[in-house]
């Protein structure tokens, strides 16, 4: 393992440790679920769409980024959800590609150890 890796991997801990604590976090694709509680974390990415002569929309829900390790049944797909429970109140969200022309996931780093997610709030309940 290079350098390069072993830093990575400290990075993607360090991540794990800061991530979306206290709250459970489920991915669903179909009927399968992974509880990735303590192994995401979240980001955003603006998105900016500059009209002629008009104003600057910026835009972007919330970005989850997971450990390619963790998300054991592949790569993200439109359409997976990922809902996480907040002080009792469930938020689901859709992995969805944006309207900028980028997709709805990336790797997040040069190694591709981490997607990135691009997701959009669908539901709240509770």
């Amino acid at each position: 393992m290079s350098l390069l890796s072993l830093g990575q991997a400290a990075l993607i801990a360090r991540q794990k440790v800061a991530a979306v604590s206290g709250n459970t976090l489920i991915y669903r694709r179909g009927n399968t679920t992974i509880d990735l509680t303590n192994l995401a974390w979240t980001g955003r990415t603006v998105f900016a769409s500059n009209l002629e002569g008009g104003a600057r929309i910026e835009f972007g829900d919330r970005d989850y980024l997971i450990a390619v390790a963790d998300l054991t049944f592949g790569e993200p797909r439109t359409g997976d959800r990922i809902t996480e429970t907040v002080g009792g109140v469930d938020y689901t969200f859709e992995v969805m590609t944006p309207d900028t022309g980028e997709p709805s996931w990336r790797f997040s780093d040069q190694g591709r150890t981490v997607y990135r997610l691009h997701t959009k709030q669908v539901k709240k309940s509770g």
